[in-house]
């Protein structure tokens, strides 16, 4: 078990030295068990080269089946641990850069000062993680629709996003009454991905069973709604912003929503966790403290 908990660390660091740091043993100690390891099995696992160290074909295959065993082996230690006690262990959250700082960090600091013996990991990561694979307990995400047989989700907030300017720009260029109308507007373009330099979309919008596509045009393209949130605030424009982002500047003025019949486009709010699981006290606990902070800010619960 120590030797498949090592492998499983070098192959999740990329590193001997990494993965002989997380685990408080001497890098001569990590390298020594992998390489019994490979000549227990009589397969080599991992391709070594100065620059490079990576997962063979078997040990790609190899280190599923062993993050399972480990995820396994510590949940059985985790039901044992709880029963009769507080709870206690690592919890390793993995959500988005954007939902981390309007909801998960926050939760997490006040989860960790009411269950002080469970430490919180949370990574913020843009992209679709494997919980299983990469040793994750649960994830909250946006995501339009259910995730695959393998997971189970919550839904934590029917997310929106909504069409805004500020009352500044509004006064020049007008509001548009309709979803087309803003073809003929400043429109702040999302990027869809990092070679992605062009100065249009379509945006789809939604009321009731009608759907329209709409072709908008911009000068100002960005890559993160953070910057895209910066950037309409700072009058450049119409934007699409999530509501949970923009509901406290809309009710405050600075805001306008635009087309308040009409929804850009809705992504759920979701917390996921893998369905055959057995879900220990500690990530009960922190779900629940989620979907109570959610149901308790009104960006989330008014929305």
């Amino acid at each position: 078990m120590d030797a498949i908990a090592t492998f499983v660390a070098v192959v999740r660091t990329g590193h001997f030295a990494a993965a002989a740091r997380s685990l408080g043993l001497p890098n001569s100690t990590a390298s020594q068990r992998v390489a019994r390891l490979e000549e227990s099995l009589g397969v080599r696992l991992l391709e070594r080269t100065t620059r490079v160290l990576r997962p063979t074909g078997a040990g790609a295959a190899y280190y599923e089946r062993c993050v399972r065993i480990l995820t396994e082996v510590e949940e059985a230690n985790a039901a044992v641990r709880d029963l009769g006690t507080s709870p206690r262990g690592t919890l390793r959250v993995a959500t988005t850069h954007l939902l981390g700082q309007a909801l998960v960090a926050a939760v997490a600091a006040v989860f960790c000062q009411r269950h002080p013996a469970i430490e919180v990991e949370v990574i913020a990561m843009d992209r679709r993680v494997s919980l299983l694979e990469e040793g994750l307990d649960v994830a909250i995400v946006v995501g339009a629709s259910e995730p695959d047989s393998t997971m189970i989700s919550r839904v934590v907030s029917r997310g929106q996003t909504w069409c805004c300017a500020t009352p500044s720009y509004l006064a020049i260029r007008g509001a548009p009454c309709l979803p087309q109308q803003l073809s003929g507007h400043d429109c702040i373009i999302r990027q869809s991905g990092a070679r992605d330099y062009s100065h249009g979309a379509i945006w789809t919008f939604e009321r009731d069973d009608e759907v329209q596509r709409v072709e908008i045009h911009g000068r100002l393209s960005l890559s993160s709604i953070m910057m895209t949130h910066a950037a309409v605030l700072a009058g450049a424009g119409v934007a699409a912003i999530p509501s949970f982002l923009c509901a406290e500047e809309i009710q405050k003025g600075r805001l306008v929503r635009l087309l308040p019949d009409w929804i850009v486009e809705r992504k759920d709010i979701r917390i996921v966790h893998p369905s055959n699981r057995h879900l220990s006290a500690r990530v009960r606990l922190f779900i629940d403290a989620v979907v109570a902070t959610a149901r308790d800010d009104k960006r989330f619960s008014t929305v």
